[in-house]
C-alpha cells in the first residue's frame, strides 16, 4: 500500500517537472509526513483540457457515497481491480490525476519490529503516483468536496523484500495518456505497472516518523543498519 509520502518541492518546480499548468498555483510548503485525510495537490485536466494544480483530501469518496468517512478505508485502489470496484471504476474511466511527490514511506517487518524505509529517486527528482479523484456533493453544507486514492501495484525488486505493494508511479511519457480523457482503458491498464528497478533507493529512517504530526525533515534522515 501507500499509506505516508513526501513533497517537499514547491509548486513551481513541480510545474518544471510535470510540463505547462495553468492558473494559479496553490500555496505549498515542504511536507515530509504526509497522511490520509490531509489536503494534498493533484495534478488534472480542467473543462478545457488544461493541466491545473489544486488541492484535495486524500482518501476516495465516491459521488454516490451517503457517508464521506468511506475515504479513509480508500487512500489506495489495487491496480488489478480499479476498473471493477464500484467506489473507483468510473473515476478511473473519467477522473484520473497526478499526484506529485519526492518519495514514500513503507515499513518493513523484521524480528524488532516495523522498520520505516523512505523510497526516492536516486537523483531525488519529483515524480508522479498514478491518482484518481472523485467529487462528492454534502447535501447538509450544499458543498462540494473533492478527493482523491493513489493505484498500487506489484512490487519492483527493489520492493519485493520490503512490502507485497508499492504505487503506481508514471514516467513522463505516461503523463498525456494518463489524463487524457479520450485514452482506452485497455491503454490505462497498460500503464498500471511496477515502477522500472533501477534508479531508486530504500533508506531506513527512525521511527520519528511513524506520528504524522511529526512532519519535519528528520523524517527522512537515514539511519545507520
Amino acid at each position: 500500500m501507500c499509506g505516508r509520502y513526501v513533497l517537499k518541492t514547491l509548486p513551481q518546480k513541480i510545474m518544471e517537472a510535470i510540463g505547462v499548468i495553468v492558473g494559479p498555483l496553490p500555496e505549498l510548503f515542504p511536507r515530509y509526513n504526509i497522511a490520509p485525510t490531509q489536503q494534498v495537490p493533484v495534478v488534472r485536466l480542467d473543462k478545457e483540457g488544461a493541466r491545473r494544480l489544486s488541492l484535495v483530501k486524500w482518501g476516495l469518496v465516491p459521488s454516490w457515497a451517503k457517508d464521506p468517512s468511506i475515504g479513509n478505508r480508500q487512500i489506495n485502489a489495487r491496480a488489478e481491480t480499479v476498473s471493477e470496484r464500484p467506489a473507483f471504476r468510473d473515476a478511473f474511466a473519467r477522473r484520473r490525476c497526478l499526484v506529485p511527490a519526492d518519495g514514500f514511506y513503507e515499513w518493513h517487518t523484521t524480528g524488532a519490529g516495523k522498520q520505516p524505509i523512505f523510497i526516492h529517486r536516486a537523483d531525488d527528482r519529483p515524480f508522479c503516483f498514478a491518482g484518481l479523484w472523485e467529487r462528492w456533493h454534502d447535501p447538509d453544507s450544499d458543498a462540494d468536496m473533492d478527493s482523491m486514492t493513489i493505484i498500487t501495484t506489484t512490487p519492483n525488486r527493489l520492493m519485493a523484500p520490503i512490502h507485497n505493494r508499492m504505487p503506481v508511479i508514471l514516467g513522463q511519457g505516461a503523463y498525456d495518456p494518463w489524463l487524457n480523457r479520450d485514452t482506452p482503458l485497455q491503454r490505462l491498464g497498460e500503464l498500471l505497472v511496477p515502477a522500472p528497478d533501477d534508479g531508486w533507493l530504500a533508506q531506513a529512517v527512525s521511527t520519528h516518523v511513524n506520528n504524522p504530526r511529526n512532519d519535519d525533515a528528520h523524517c527522512v534522515r537515514p539511519i545507520d543498519g
